[in-house]
């Protein structure tokens, strides 16, 4: 008896040690984009484009330095698996490129199934998936890793129009009477505008991914938003869904809703 007490003392103590790791480890990530220094801003932008940032609340004068964004997600962790609610949280740059996505799904109380880092910083992308908050499963780097999480970076501005103002990193090129792509070094994407001038998709035609056995490929990658409103004095999509496009067709992995917005300074 007092062999399996010590036992759970020894679990329980490792599981809290690798909590406190990982929350550590996040706040030293999210200090990256908080202490993120100035850019260049664009010297030109497409007229739809800063029609779009300055329509949904984008204010040069704010000098906002980065953004922070309550999430309510399902997904699928693989494809074809069943849906998973997690909650996230995410730290996106205005300065600078970058962003981290703190997500998890809660077992018990403040005992996690699942934890998740997803990031861009300094150029360089990573994901790291935690079992029970502490265990690491996954820690996925590496150029193709990088390139996808500068697709992501570039397909979120939709959420932090400020970043299209202020950012001079991003390279944008009207390519269609509605369709406007913005580039990250090798990274682009192409965004859709309605007839109102609002983005309702986004589209990368080779977007990273990993085959079931690890191997790098490329895939279409799809993006949707909608049901626009203000929120933490952004106008921004507050439910959007991408996926990616198979061989056998189109299947999404990832859908979310905005449950906070905070502008900060």
């Amino acid at each position: 008896m007092l062999a399996i007490l010590v036992g759970l003392v020894v679990v329980a103590a490792m599981l809290w040690l690798g909590r406190w790791v990982y929350e550590r480890r996040a706040d030293r990530l999210a200090g990256q984009i908080i202490g993120a220094v100035a850019g260049e801003r664009p010297d030109r932008l497409p007229r739809v484009v800063r029609d779009f940032a300055k329509r949904n609340g984008a204010d040069p004068e704010a000098r906002v330095s980065h953004v922070e964004f309550g999430q309510s997600v399902k997904m699928r962790l693989r494809r074809g698996a069943p849906w998973v609610t997690l909650w996230g949280w995410q730290w996106s740059g205005v300065r600078q490129p970058g962003f981290l996505w703190k997500a998890g799904r809660e077992l018990w109380k403040d005992v996690a199934h699942i934890r998740v880092l997803d990031g861009f910083l300094n150029g360089r992308g990573f994901l790291e998936v935690y079992l029970l908050g502490a265990l690491p499963m996954v820690r996925a780097r590496g150029a193709d890793i990088s390139k996808g999480e500068a697709m992501r970076y570039l397909a979120e501005l939709v959420w932090v129009p400020d970043a299209i103002l202020e950012n001079g990193a991003i390279r944008w090129t009207v390519v269609g009477e509605r369709h406007v792509a913005a580039s990250l070094g090798d990274a682009r994407v192409v965004f859709e505008f309605d007839a109102g001038g609002d983005i309702i998709g986004v589209q990368a035609k080779d977007r990273p991914l990993r085959a079931p056995k690890g191997e790098p490929q490329t895939r279409e990658w799809i993006g949707t938003f909608e049901r626009y409103s203000w929120v933490g004095g952004r106008r921004m999509p507050t439910k959007a869904e991408v996926g990616y496009v198979y061989p056998d067709g189109y299947e999404a992995y990832w859908r979310g809703e905005i449950t906070a917005y905070h502008l900060r300074h």
